[in-house]
């Protein structure tokens, strides 16, 4: 007896849309089990994760903060993933970007002005963009998978990270420690309320969210992007260049991660240190499919990936539950995710000894 996947009709709007809903209720209930059998309370890790950054005022602020780098990030990696080009590695161009920034700020240390924290924002974005143009250029020139290169590129960014702070740009009143100088009022984010923890990132994020909303729908960019990813052969047809797509996706990721790297060095760090990576990059591909590759669908993502971050700082106090337990939770809910694209897109067929088959 054998069995095989078979391609059901296209799957209705609402169907994809009550996906990610589904699989985001499905983390709590396997995350409960999964941790009351290996001896936590599963009950109140789910509601710690899930529950209390929502209903405790004082954990919105920290939301706002948390949810600015995988929005932004993850609406950089949706647009490339809408034309199948896979940057895996937006963590490393949100590293690059940030030390980006960081050199620039150390270069205008002794100065002032309102000039400073938009060249910053420009130094993180040509950071981001120059990191990711290694993988664009071997998958443009040579057809070397993306996902490869970017990802292994990370692991170059951390070292290049390590080696400046432990080195260079360590500061000489650090006491050993190995960080930068502090960021003067001229290179750190504005608070957009005062007496908050809520620098600018946040507002930033949400036009970007926008942005990529109107580029993505409404103009004929957007419409090669999805063209390039769904039929190559039909845009090839309509003028559209399959090459200077990926360069231009590649490069909008690459930019929006470094911009993203900016935002924290620039905000909630005021600095940069080796603790600097933060898994935002990866996180923001759970955001990007979570928000089925749309821009104001990322936007709701970044938040529910926001909550688990403050749910899961809030659990390690309240319930002592590890720090990994949060990815744990993320990465069940990606998987649950794309387990459940595979059932609504396919079905389970049993193929006979006779070549009959029989849906399941």
């Amino acid at each position: 007896m054998q069995f095989r996947f078979e391609k059901r009709a296209e799957p209705s709007r609402t169907m994809l849309y009550v996906t990610p809903v589904a699989a985001v209720l499905l983390t709590m209930v396997l995350g409960a089990i999964i941790f009351t059998i290996i001896g936590y309370d599963g009950i109140g890790a789910v509601r710690e994760i899930f529950f209390t950054p929502l209903t405790n005022s004082l954990k919105w602020q920290d939301l706002a903060v948390k949810a600015a780098p995988p929005l932004i990030i993850g609406g950089g990696l949706s647009i490339g993933y809408r034309a199948n080009v896979w940057n895996i590695g937006a963590e490393g161009q949100y590293i690059v970007g940030g030390l980006a920034a960081t050199g620039v700020a150390l270069l205008t240390q002794d100065m002032s002005g309102w000039w400073i924290l938009p060249l910053m924002g420009i130094a993180g974005i040509a950071g981001g963009m120059a990191y990711v143009a290694v993988p664009a250029f071997l998958r443009v020139r040579l057809k070397v998978n993306e996902i490869l290169t970017t990802l292994m590129l990370t692991y170059v960014a951390v070292n290049i990270l390590n080696y400046l702070v432990f080195g260079p740009w360590k500061s000489p009143t650090s006491f050993g420690q190995p960080q930068t100088v502090a960021f003067n009022d001229s290179q750190s984010l504005p608070y957009i309320i005062e007496g908050t923890i809520v620098q600018a990132g946040a507002p930033i994020a949400i036009i970007v969210a926008l942005v990529a909303w109107f580029v993505m729908s409404r103009t004929m960019f957007g419409f090669q992007v999805t063209t390039v990813g769904a039929a190559p052969k039909a845009a090839a047809y309509a003028g559209f260049s399959a090459n200077k797509t990926i360069l231009a996706v590649l490069f909008i990721s690459g930019g929006l991660a470094g911009l993203a790297g900016m935002l924290e060095a620039a905000g909630p760090f005021g600095r940069m240190v080796p603790q600097f990576p933060s898994n935002y990059g990866f996180t923001a591909i759970i955001v990007a499919f979570l928000g089925r590759l749309h821009p104001i669908g990322v936007l709701f993502a970044g938040v529910v990936l926001a909550i688990t971050f403050v749910g899961g700082e809030v659990a390690q106090t309240t319930i002592a539950l590890p720090n990994p337990a949060v990815g744990i939770f993320q990465a069940m809910m990606l998987f649950l995710l794309l387990a459940g694209d595979v059932l609504v897109r396919y079905r389970i067929v049993r193929a006979g000894a006779t070549g009959g088959r029989e849906a399941i």
